[in-house]
């Protein structure tokens, strides 16, 4: 079976448009003087996306959150591997910081910076970390596109995703 006849097609679709929308209307906040843009509340935002992507790419419907996380994480690319590998609390101190302690769990900043090598830096002498959101999201939606193009032309393993998706809701 193809991706495209699967019973998940159209609700994938969704929610990476739905994702992809969300983020990008977002950011677009950072232009108006009086509101700004929420840093904290997208680059929760996006790890909650990645977490959510490492799901489908590894096959696990709950739990296991660092690790699928971790596994969605390392395909924004090598730099991501090796800031992970460099300090392993990625996704507590910044995915579990962000989501119950509203804050990176060490010093951090969340900044809206594009174009950079990485849009997660960790600088091991400050033990500071820098989130940089528009980085960030142009490196996970190539991975996410990457990822759908592996389950159209069959080189990413969709019966894992099934198994992720089978009985949760989908997006309609």
């Amino acid at each position: 079976m193809s991706f495209k006849n699967s019973k998940f097609y159209n609700s994938v679709s969704k929610v990476e448009e739905f994702m992809f929308n969300d983020i990008e209307k977002t950011t677009t906040l950072v232009n108006d003087p009086q509101v700004g843009a929420p840093n904290l509340l997208l680059a929760l935002g996006l790890c909650c996306y990645t977490e959510y992507w490492g799901r489908l790419l590894i096959g696990i419907a709950t739990g296991n959150g660092s690790r699928c996380f971790n596994a969605f994480f390392d395909r924004l690319g090598h730099l991501y591997v090796k800031v992970r590998n460099g300090k392993n609390e990625i996704y507590r101190s910044v995915r579990c910081g962000l989501a119950h302690s509203y804050l990176i769990e060490e010093s951090s900043v969340i900044d809206m910076k594009s174009g950079l090598p990485c849009g997660v830096e960790y600088d091991d002498q400050t033990a500071h970390y820098a989130f940089h959101v528009r980085t960030y999201f142009e490196h996970f939606k190539n991975a996410v596109n990457d990822y759908i193009q592996g389950l159209e032309n069959a080189t990413e393993n969709l019966f894992l995703m099934e198994q992720a998706l089978k009985n949760k809701p989908e997006l309609v």
